[in-house]
């Protein structure tokens, strides 16, 4: 089953990124820079929408997982019709301030020099009707997840996501303006939310339209969904934060090259997603008995995620320039574009493997931890975003970005090991430092090769053989992998 999850997950996961990647050089040059300056605000917007949900949804996801009997079953499905309610009463409000605070949004804030101001506004109505939108999604999402149908989930995300990236094309091709883009995304993600809502109320035996609401339900999950809740606020923060200072120190086409940037880098907590999301359910289930049923989960999760997104991370560093020259010829493609490149790429794959230890937490209940550590990180990042963004612009927010980062995985994360996994550090650090090792002087050996030069089918076959060779590197460095070796030749010489 986990095979199964893990391998509809990426597939479901290379199609969505594929098609985020390769589509915006088309949302470009139909409706240009700053126009897709407002398509990146509204993935921030929609990051911190989901907060609004107060945890319950990874909630509802932790207990499908673990509900085994017709009464956790029931419980969970009341969980899910009160949630719903809960949320579609949020949005509602949602809507309503988005139009109170639209002019706002569209004069003071933004610095826009091309675009239409009553444009903005009705782009920025629709932009928090999608995040709503997405928000109900993301519920259905999890629950999807804890029921482990996560490849009938895969095939409905892909199908609506060639919709929304696919599809819109000819439609602004047709008519290049925002708000018919925002429109069309808006009526994808309420037709991806209907489906997902059917599957899952199909599955769990949980009626649409009904009156349930249990309010006893939603509060008997305060304590974990809040703190849940509280470490989605500081994730959003710290994920998101950069981008809505930027927002507001530089112009707006500025700001849209900067997000074509992050948007490369953030392929790799894409890659990392379908990891953590396989291991959900496993997570759960072994939490029940304690750190110890944990930690082979964990080790095992962390050996995959360490082989997918460092070879990742260390070509985008190595030649921000050729990956940039790759995904489009229009591209901005200068020292500062390459510089923004490494540094979130690296913060990224950092990132992604810090978050194992976030599920470790998750499956014991307990995010005491993680919810002092998310005050700390929120303490230095926050002035340390303000004071990158004024000194060196968008270069000094990646690189507080990676600072950050970098700090997490190698401070945090053994704090977290030594409360809930003792006796691992030592171990995990060395697994990790060998994969980067093994990887980095790879891809130094392709850095000074002559076949950077040449047409965009080179380049792809350039970084293919690098990245395979990558992969190659990751994997001889694996324990896993050594340990099955060690006994491969041992069944060899002894027979």
């Amino acid at each position: 089953m986990l095979k199964r999850s893990l391998l509809a997950n990426y597939a479901g996961q290379i199609a969505t990124v594929t098609l985020g990647i390769v589509m915006v050089p088309a949302y470009v040059r139909c409706l240009g820079v700053e126009a897709y300056g407002l398509i990146a605000l509204n993935a921030v917007l929609q990051a911190w929408v989901q907060i609004l949900d107060l945890g319950l949804s990874p909630t509802l996801c932790r207990e499908l997982a673990r509900a085994q009997d017709e009464a956790s079953r029931k419980e969970a499905s009341v969980l899910l019709q009160s949630l719903e309610k809960f949320v579609a009463a949020m949005c509602v409000l949602l809507v309503v301030l988005s139009v109170l605070t639209a002019p706002f949004f569209a004069k003071d804030w933004l610095h826009a020099a091309g675009l239409p101001t009553h444009e903005i506004e009705i782009a920025f109505v629709l932009m928090v009707l999608t995040a709503s939108s997405r928000w109900l999604s993301s519920a259905y999402r999890g629950g999807m997840v804890g029921i482990d149908r996560q490849a009938t989930l895969n095939v409905v995300i892909v199908g609506f996501a060639v919709i929304r990236a696919v599809l819109v094309v000819p439609v602004i091709a047709r008519w290049p303006r925002i708000d018919v883009f925002f429109l069309w995304q808006l009526g994808a993600l309420v037709g991806e939310s209907l489906t997902l809502r059917f599957l899952l109320g199909r599955a769990i035996k949980a009626p649409l339209l009904t009156r349930t609401f249990s309010r006893a339900t939603l509060t008997a999950q305060a304590r974990l969904s809040l703190s849940i809740a509280f470490s989605a606020l500081v994730w959003a923060t710290t994920t998101q934060i950069d981008k809505v200072i930027l927002s507001k120190v530089v112009p707006l086409q500025a700001f849209g090259v900067f997000s074509m940037a992050t948007l490369l880098a953030s392929g790799i907590l894409l890659l990392a997603n379908p990891i953590q999301q396989a291991f959900i359910p496993r997570f759960a289930a072994d939490g029940v008995g304690g750190s110890r049923n944990i930690l082979s989960s964990y080790l095992l999760a962390s050996e995959i995620m360490m082989i997918v997104v460092i070879p990742v991370a260390m070509i985008f560093a190595i030649a921000p320039d050729v990956v940039l020259r790759l995904w489009s010829a229009t591209a901005p493609s200068t020292p500062e574009a390459w510089r923004i490149l490494q540094c979130y790429a690296v913060g990224n794959a950092c990132t992604a493997i810090a978050e194992l230890a976030f599920l470790v937490q998750y499956a014991q209940g307990n995010l005491s931890l993680q919810i002092r550590g998310n005050v700390a990180f929120l303490i230095i990042l926050v002035p340390a975003v303000f004071i990158g963004s004024r000194n060196d612009g968008a270069v000094g927010v990646a690189y507080a970005w990676l600072a950050l980062s970098l700090f997490r995985v190698l401070v945090w994360v053994s704090i977290v090991h030594r409360t809930f996994l003792p006796g691992i550090n030592v171990r995990w650090y060395r697994g990790m430092v060998a994969r980067v090792a093994a990887t980095g002087l790879v891809g130094f050996a392709f850095h000074y090769t002559n076949l950077r030069q040449g047409s965009r089918v080179q380049i792809f076959v350039f970084l293919l053989l690098m990245w395979l060779s990558m992969m190659v590197a990751a994997v001889a460095a694996s324990p896993i992998s050594q340990r099955k070796a060690r006994n491969l030749a041992g069944r060899l010489v002894f027979n």
